[in-house]
């Protein structure tokens, strides 16, 4: 993703400091130079390119009257290869801003200035997964594609409830950032600006499906079309693709079409040699003649990770864990166009409908409470630590929030109510934030996230996607030596029938695990650990202080700046005490904490 600031000035302003003082901030937060620049009266605009891309321009009109800058990964809708922002400036005008809007798919933000009309439009992709953010200043709006470089523009606070959502649950949730004055652009959104203000418009939402209205074959043979098709059309690399494979469905979903569409990749993994994603991945490209590898990351990164990590990220994701992420991006962007992962692709496997079981596809509202119970507030977190100003009932919160996903399609099949939440919650503001900053170095995207990929899978049959029936029968019908290559679990990902159902004997351990697991702790017993997931997080004390000093976090034990925000009590003494910093490190709320301590002092005051 390109970085880019744009400033429409208000009614009656000539002179927009703000518009310089957002570029600086740009340039100055993210380590980016600007490549190309627009500036009138109307609106100004400045793009930055990614680390991988050195080119990035604003596409002009024949006549300099219209502007747009593209961010991301799009294509048209259909799918067609070889179309870039004279297309774009075509199809604008041609059909205008919703027009432009409706013929797009994939990860992507457009801006546009239109001289003409002296109106700014903004579009995001359907999910709203690369996150764009807008403010109202003094002297006009400003957007851009950082939240703390909008947060620089003016003087700002923390939201209280993003903050306490981030802590809580490591994910913000519609259309707010950390900072109060700062907000997201949503998904699937025209944001018309000009100097009268900001408004905006829904292109697309969840009422647009047909669900229920495909059977199974119909939606194998139109999802795995759509899925080449797609892959087909992105654009050409010098470098191969590379792309994700585990030991799970998704990437193999993807896999299956990159197999079809006959394009040059490479497939990679990450974990220990021991891990199953590790070693079912190895077995499938050795058995399909891939070229693999495995590439881990330290269990702590470097300081310069770790600063990277808060910058990209904008403090809105854990930046210990996104620093591992981005090691493993960059070696990969060292021999390869751009990445693409298996996400998007838990729903074509009904994920959550565990939940609705067996009451599949009922045309009733959602039980919201239930489902932000079990899924955004199931993991105990300190609320000691939170002054009043950011107390919250995080379950009955996150009801309401999911209780607005779903006002557009209430009397849709809960299944579908349910793919909306999934969708329009949890992807775009984790799942999103990840790719949003990943997409800083380098294009990294799921195809299986474009629309035309997407449209038949949430239209077809509940029972046609539960139990991951649909991939199943995919890998069986287009590419069978995935459906006979067991899961990281050990039974393959194939339709049980009568002569293989001993196949799935390992499904009994797999299953009663998870009962098992819920099951104890009621009978006051405890589980035995397994240190294989930890494996990552296994460092000395010698290196947790090298870090903790490295990084500067030793000035934050001393002294934390978060507590001047008025969020958090005096009391939070555990956060600051430096015994048993090798525990910390497991503790994902101590971990945010960290992230949004290092954003405030990354932040001129």
């Amino acid at each position: 993703m390109s970085h880019a600031f744009l400033f429409v000035p208000a009614a009656g302003q000539f002179e927009v400091p703000s518009f310089q003082k957002g570029v600086q901030a740009l340039c100055s937060f993210k380590g980016v130079k600007i490549s190309d620049s627009a500036i009138s009266a109307n609106a100004s605009l400045a793009v930055a390119p990614p680390a991988k891309t050195t080119d990035k321009r604003i596409t002009r009109s024949t006549d300099d009257q219209v502007w747009i800058a593209d961010f991301g990964t799009w294509l048209p809708l259909p799918a067609e290869k070889g179309r870039d922002g004279s297309w774009l400036i075509e199809q604008y005008l041609t059909h205008g801003a919703d027009g432009l809007a409706c013929r797009l798919q994939g990860l992507f933000a457009i801006f546009i200035v239109d001289q003409r009309s002296r109106q700014v439009h903004v579009i995001t992709d359907r999910c709203g997964s690369l996150h764009i953010y807008w403010r109202q200043l003094a002297d006009g709006v400003a957007v851009c594609t950082s939240s703390a470089v909008l947060a620089q523009c003016a003087p700002s606070t923390f939201d209280p409830l993003a903050v306490h959502e981030f802590i809580a649950t490591g994910i913000i949730y519609e259309d707010r950032s950390l900072w109060r004055d700062v907000r997201k652009i949503g998904p699937a959104t025209v944001l018309t600006i000009d100097a009268n203000g900001a408004r905006s418009r829904r292109y697309w939402d969840f009422s647009a499906i047909e669900p229920e209205s495909l059977a199974l074959d119909d939606a194998v043979d139109r999802t795995h079309a759509a899925l080449v098709e797609v892959l087909k059309a992105l654009p050409d690399t010098r470098e191969p693709l590379v792309s994700d494979l585990t030991g799970g469905y998704d990437s193999r979903l993807l896999l299956a079409g990159l197999l079809d569409a006959q394009r040059p990749f490479h497939t990679t993994v990450s974990g220990s040699s021991d891990h199953p994603d590790v070693t079912v991945a190895a077995r499938i490209a050795s058995a399909l003649g891939l070229k693999h590898q495995n590439i881990s990351s330290p269990s702590l990164p470097t300081a310069e990770e770790f600063d990277a990590a808060v910058r990209m990220t904008d403090g809105e994701y854990d930046a210990f864990d996104f620093a591992r992420i981005l090691h493993i991006h960059r070696r990969l962007a060292n021999e390869h166009g751009m990445s693409l992962n298996g996400s998007f692709g838990e729903l074509a496997r009904g994920y959550w409908w565990e939940l609705l079981w067996p009451r599949l596809a009922r045309r009733h509202p959602l039980d919201v409470a239930m489902v932000a119970r079990k899924r955004f507030a199931a993991i105990p977190y300190d609320k000691s630590i939170f002054s009043p100003a950011a107390q919250l009932d995080l379950a009955s919160h996150m009801a309401e929030v999911a209780s607005r996903a779903i006002v557009p399609i209430i009397n849709y099949p809960n299944t579908t109510q349910m793919d909306c939440v999934y969708y329009t919650l949890r992807m775009q503001r984790w799942q999103g934030r990840i790719t949003s900053s990943t997409n800083q170095l380098w294009p990294a995207f799921s195809p299986i996230a474009f629309a035309q990929v997407l449209d038949p899978i949430l239209a077809a049959r509940a029972d046609a996607r539960f139990r991951s029936l649909l991939v199943r029968r995919l890998f069986q019908r287009f590419a069978p030596p995935l459906a006979n290559i067991p899961l990281e679990h050990g039974y393959p990902p194939a339709p049980a029938t009568l002569f293989n159902v001993w196949r799935f004997l390992p499904m009994l351990g797999h299953y009663g695990g998870k009962v098992w697991s819920k099951l104890a702790p009621r009978l006051g017993l405890r589980l035995r650990i397994s240190t294989l997931n930890l494996q990552s997080t296994v460092h000395t004390s010698e290196d947790v202080a090298g870090f903790i000093y490295e990084s500067g976090l030793a000035k934050a034990f001393e002294s934390l700046e978060l507590l001047n925000t008025g969020l958090f009590l005096p009391e939070m003494s555990y956060l600051k005490q430096l015994d048993n910093v090798q525990a910390k490190f497991r503790n994902e709320q101590w971990r945010r904490l960290m992230t949004l301590e290092t954003l405030v002092r990354q932040i001129p005051h």
